[in-house]
């Protein structure tokens, strides 16, 4: 292709600015799909044939998805100009079987990130960043054992950048107009975020009270009955406790 159009996705631009702005030891695979059904799909058909090393995850972006994966089997709406991406680290230790943990390291990570350029971003439990009220990012935490040992933590990340978003979300684009709207800066933040996260899941007091101090909500509405419970905090495994007119319950989100 002579002409000299800058191509606006690329992986050596995301590369450039994960140097730019994040020294580190961790050095990322990354793959770029002009369109796919799912990245998490084809993170876990590259896994099959490839497996991932230490200090060397994989980080799978499309630039639109058919059948994006959200919560609960939910379809995530993922068209042109948001960052959507499946990563997979493989992480040596012992760590308890939480994925919750996992998806609240991401989640807070990534509020980093984003507080950064001046944005009031709230974590709606388990896995969702909204800004005044609006869904800005999904997290898809998924962790992978051989017996009792960690094999792999992996995660699938939406973010809403400047790409059309239904009624109830709302994009970075929307929300402080034009400036910085960059999708290969954005899809490195999201790196920086995972990256970050490992440190994160090793203070689980320190994660859970910096969620707890962005939780959207205060209240916690039990889809099934109906019931108002009120959320008193987050324990450290990632549950919400919650306390109803005379009596106390743990939720988990594996629950």
């Amino acid at each position: 292709n002579m002409n000299n159009k800058k191509p606006d996705r690329g992986v050596g631009l995301v590369y450039r600015y994960l140097k730019l702005n994040h020294p580190s030891p961790i050095s990322w695979k990354l793959i770029l799909k002009p369109i796919c059904a799912s990245t998490e799909i084809e993170l876990s058909n590259w896994i099959a044939k490839k497996p991932v090393k230490e200090n060397q995850p994989i980080a799978i972006f499309s630039s639109c998805q058919r059948f994006g994966q959200g919560q609960a089997g939910r379809i995530w709406y993922s068209p042109k100009g948001g960052v959507w991406v499946s990563t997979a680290i493989k992480r040596k230790g012992n760590c308890e079987n939480n994925s919750q943990l996992y998806g609240f390291a991401v989640a807070l990570a990534l509020v980093e990130r984003i507080e950064r350029i001046g944005i009031d971003v709230k974590i709606k439990w388990p896995n969702d960043l909204l800004v005044d009220g609006q869904k800005l990012a999904g997290i898809l935490p998924r962790l992978f054992f051989r017996g009792e040992k960690l094999r792999l933590l992996r995660v699938g990340v939406g973010l809403n950048v400047l790409n059309n978003v239904p009624k109830e979300a709302v994009s970075l684009k929307q929300i402080i107009g034009d400036k910085n709207m960059n999708i290969n800066f954005w899809s490195s933040e999201v790196l920086i975020a995972i990256e970050r996260s490992l440190e994160l899941l090793d203070n689980k007091k320190f994660l859970c009270s910096e969620v707890e101090q962005r939780l959207w909500s205060r209240k916690y509405t039990d889809k099934k009955t109906g019931y108002q419970w009120d959320i008193k905090g987050i324990d450290s495994s990632g549950r919400l406790i919650l306390f109803g007119k005379d009596k106390v319950k743990l939720l988990s989100s594996q629950s």
